[in-house]
């Protein structure tokens, strides 16, 4: 569902993000000789507390912390790349209530490390889902993506993945993908205001 840069304005204005850590501002402590290629963060069976306030890396693999110093980040200093296809998700659980209407909205991108090719974000919450492509050239850039939903549940869980592996053009062998930051929960009176 789209809306005007008005009534979206509004709407950031007003309303107040749901999650946790939706930038991704708050993450590890990283000394900065080692975020030129960003940051390893491992899978919850490998760790029961995530780096990532707020969120549960929910998934076999990794997901990179990336800086924007050294790679490009839509939002702010910190985003994730999810680096590993299906085996590389994040996921958080909120509050929600039961019929009430709600707009998740986030950015997709690349980081600018050579990861080129077709990528696909798959973004849920709870039952619902969209699909969001980015046709990556590894030079940067983003596109902004909404989810809108009505809660069916207490608790809604919201969970991105990258649904293509993508491997880096520099021959190293090495797996990226896309870039993902600027996520938001938004309650909302009208789905069909947005």
């Amino acid at each position: 569902i789209k809306g005007d840069s008005l009534t979206d304005g509004l709407i950031q204005q007003f309303a107040a993000n749901l999650l946790k850590n939706g930038n991704f501002e708050e993450g590890p402590y990283i000394f900065p000789i080692l975020t030129s290629e960003g940051l390893i963060i491992p899978p919850e069976i490998e760790d029961d507390h995530s780096p990532l306030p707020g969120w549960i890396i929910e998934s076999l693999k990794a997901i990179k912390y990336i800086d924007s110093e050294h790679l490009s980040v839509p939002q702010g200093k910190w985003a994730i790349e999810l680096i590993a296809g299906k085996e590389s998700a994040v996921a958080q659980i909120v509050k929600t209530t039961i019929g009430r209407n709600y707009v998740l909205s986030f950015v997709v991108g690349d980081a600018n490390n050579g990861c080129e090719g077709p990528m696909m974000v798959e973004a849920f919450a709870g039952k619902n889902m969209v699909m969001v492509s980015y046709n990556s050239k590894g030079k940067g850039g983003f596109k902004a993506a909404r989810l809108a939903f009505r809660a069916e549940s207490t608790r809604t869980r919201i969970m991105f993945y990258s649904t293509i592996y993508t491997i880096k053009s520099d021959n190293s062998g090495s797996l990226c993908g896309p870039v993902l930051d600027d996520v938001k929960l938004l309650s909302v009176r009208k789905l069909h205001d947005l």
